[in-house]
């Protein structure tokens, strides 16, 4: 359970606009105090183009006090269930039979499947199969533990779901079953085109392709709503947090690519407060 849990709790990664020019997902930032922090943009898996980090990724979270990631570090299995329902109930014999061929596909107990809630498994079984539980976010918080630095969370479990979790049982399942149409083939091809587009380190181009991808699993003036909620909202808090934190420790700050840009985006946030702001290189 805990290969997928690393991987869930870190992939509400969607949407927002950067600047047309903006590209680098590895960023120095000098606050206007004069203190240097750092600003990653990762991707939530184990695909091995963007896990072979540059030296500069150690040395940058050794020559800062706490890496903060999105979600404050510790057992999550809480959130990730229904209380009192299983998809047993809601789904048909076809779906419940898709939903098994995903969960072995996946290496999940069907027995704790048909217990999440259905967004959840939506976003899960629209992702690759990870190989191993060392994607990017694992990595960083273990190569930070190495080098005895805390690790800190921007949001609590129950904040970090909070967006999702909104939407009704109703929508959820709406959501399920637009994955469950889709043939692994065509996964594939949207986990492809998502990689094409952050190795390329553009932006806003990860912001498009972000939405383009999850907006087809809702109704346009649903997701529309949700996508306030998940991006927009959370990155004014996290900016808050991050300058919060910043004025008396450095920081290294690893978040989705996605909410790097866009107006309310954080390297537009984090400008506009006085920060200074250089792009580095992460990997080949």
């Amino acid at each position: 359970m805990k290969r997928f849990l690393i991987l869930v709790i870190l992939l509400l990664n969607t949407v927002s606009f950067a600047n047309a020019s903006e590209r680098g997902l590895f960023w120095k930032l000098k606050a206007p105090n004069g203190l240097t922090h750092y600003l990653f943009g990762t991707i939530h898996t184990d695909d091995n183009r963007i896990i072979k980090f540059l030296p500069a990724v150690k040395k940058s979270i050794n020559a800062s006090d706490l890496l903060l990631v999105e979600i404050t570090p510790g057992d999550h299995s809480q959130n990730l269930f229904m209380k009192n329902y299983s998809l047993v109930s809601h789904l048909n014999a076809e779906e419940l039979n898709q939903i098994k061929k995903l969960s072995e596909f996946h290496v999940m107990y069907f027995e704790n499947v048909i217990r999440m809630k259905p967004w959840l498994l939506a976003i899960i079984f629209d992702s690759p199969k990870p190989h191993t539980e060392f994607n990017q976010d694992y990595l960083l918080m273990a190569m930070a533990e190495d080098l005895d630095k805390e690790v800190l969370g921007i949001e609590s479990s129950k904040e970090h779901f909070a967006s999702m979790d909104s939407l009704s049982l109703d929508e959820q399942l709406m959501m399920l079953r637009a994955v469950l149409k889709k043939t692994e083939k065509e996964r594939l091809y949207d986990y492809n085109l998502l990689m094409k587009e952050y190795l390329s380190a553009d932006v806003e181009q990860i912001r498009k392709t972000d939405e383009q991808l999850t907006g087809k699993l809702l109704p346009k003036a649903l997701w529309a709503k949700i996508k306030i909620q998940l991006m927009d909202e959370r990155n004014k808090k996290m900016a808050i947090k991050i300058k919060e934190l910043a004025q008396d420790k450095q920081l290294f700050i690893a978040v989705g690519a996605s909410h790097l840009s866009g107006k309310d985006g954080l390297l537009s946030q984090l400008r506009d407060s006085g920060f200074k702001l250089t792009p580095l290189k992460a990997f080949e």
